[in-house]
């Protein structure tokens, strides 16, 4: 029974929850406001009654030294009876009811009930008299005239009253949980629809809702640019893929159906060996970039990057020397920084591949301190890059175009996607200059380190 309850109130949309539970607190509310309201009605009523009945009395004795026979029987409400020093009635009226032999007790309002009747009555002896005194008497009314209408008045508006909270309440609930909607809604447009293009059109505001809503939108930002990069992603892997596939499936079958010979073959095999080198290469690359972007947070630790940048181009002396690329360098010696060394030997390694291929005969490798940064530049003198390509560079499988490539460098276009992702990862900047037939240029800043 407790579980189909829930299941029930979990089916509610949440503005009827909240109004629901806005009403029961109302209905709690306005129950304690009549409850306190009567009784304090009634308090009131009673200490009005006394005061009265106190007052009258008091001024009925008054009157009555000056001159007895100024005695009225019943005044606005209140009874009076007049008593001798013994106790025995003299005169006046009393209420259906009252008992009249009740002993003399005088300035104390004394109360008095029989068959459901109450009354309240008070005694005071008249001065200059023979011992002579006056009882006054008043019924109970539990509530005066004027506050019984308005509590029956309240009774009768708290009902229509209650549904105006309520119906005002909802209307506000849902009026403020209106963004929460939309929210749903245009999470089922996505879910349906695959749409990642839909957005949160509420007005402008910076309460809690708004700010979930314009956070919802910016995950929707993300999701749609992490799946639109996704997307071109897959294609361009599939378009690098298709061509060494299709290399090594047209080869294996003209082996298979035209090698006569051992060299035949070995020239099927040549081939088949360089396109799935091609293709290791390629999903080495990807891996390895893949796997830097899912890094959130990377140990840092200070490294020397001068001896680094020494080391890496001793590495690349003979291949320099190889290709007759001759190398200038001026490199600012004890510059430190906090880095990931692995990830920095990459980010090396990357740039000098890239200037390497690119190069026609020389590369210049500086280092300096400007400031509190250190800057590192990287240039080459090939042909460079387009103006319009500058910002197209550094995104995946990004080739300006095959004259800018040497055939037998040609590269997949992932070296400067892992330079760019490695740079922001280490809160560094990197810029790049190029003039036409001139050379391309560099230019990667750090924050030093003492």
């Amino acid at each position: 029974m407790k579980n189909k309850l829930n299941k029930i109130w979990g089916d509610f949309p949440i503005t009827v929850k909240v109004t629901l539970w806005y009403t029961v607190f109302v209905v709690i509310l306005i129950s304690i406001m009549l409850t306190v309201s009567f009784t304090v009605a009634n308090k009131m009523t009673g200490d009005l009654n006394h005061r009265e009945l106190m007052e009258a009395v008091i001024e009925m004795t008054v009157e009555m030294v000056s001159d007895p026979n100024e005695f009225d029987e019943f005044d606005d409400g209140i009874y009076f009876v007049k008593y001798s020093s013994e106790g025995i009635e003299m005169g006046g009226m009393s209420p259906r009811g009252f008992d009249l032999t009740l002993k003399y007790k005088e300035n104390t309002v004394r109360t008095y009930e029989k068959n459901g009747e109450k009354y309240y009555y008070f005694d005071k002896k008249i001065d200059n008299s023979r011992g002579e005194w006056v009882r006054g008497i008043v019924p109970i009314n539990q509530l005066s005239d004027e506050v019984s209408k308005l509590l029956i008045i309240i009774l009768i508006l708290s009902p229509l009253l209650l549904l105006i909270i309520v119906y005002g309440g909802y209307r506000i609930v849902k009026k403020a949980l209106n963004p929460i909607a939309k929210i749903s809604d245009t999470a089922s447009e996505i879910q349906k629809n695959g749409d990642f293009s839909k957005r949160i059109k509420i007005d402008e505001g910076k309460d809690e809702i708004h700010r979930m809503a314009d956070t919802f939108n910016e995950m929707l930002n993300s999701l749609e640019n992490s799946y639109t990069r996704e997307k071109q992603f897959s294609s361009d892997v599939s378009h690098e893929l298709r061509t060494p596939v299709s290399v090594i499936l047209t080869e294996s079958q003209y082996s298979l159906e035209y090698a006569d010979t051992m060299e035949e073959a070995k020239d099927s095999f040549s081939v088949i060996q360089r396109q799935a080198k091609k293709m290791s290469e390629l999903i080495n690359q990807i891996m390895e970039l893949s796997k830097i972007e899912k890094q959130t947070v990377i140990e840092l630790q200070k490294i020397n990057f001068s001896e680094t940048m020494e080391k890496i181009l001793e590495d690349y002396k003979n291949l320099l020397n190889e290709k007759n690329i001759k190398i200038s360098k001026n490199i600012e010696q004890n510059i430190f920084i906090n880095a990931d060394k692995v990830m920095i030997e990459r980010l090396l390694d990357n740039l000098f591949n890239n200037a390497m291929k690119f190069t026609k005969d020389k590369i210049n490798v500086k280092l300096y301190s400007e400031n509190e940064n250190c800057v590192m530049e990287i240039e080459d003198n090939g042909i460079g890059i387009p103006e319009e390509d500058k910002k197209l560079i550094w995104g995946r499988f990004y080739q300006v175009n095959d004259s800018r490539n040497k055939k037998v460098n040609k590269g997949f276009g992932l070296g400067l996607s892992l330079v760019a992702k490695i740079i922001e990862q280490h809160n560094a900047s990197i810029d790049v200059e190029s003039q036409l037939n001139k050379g391309t240029k560099f230019i990667a800043k750090f924050i030093k380190t003492e």
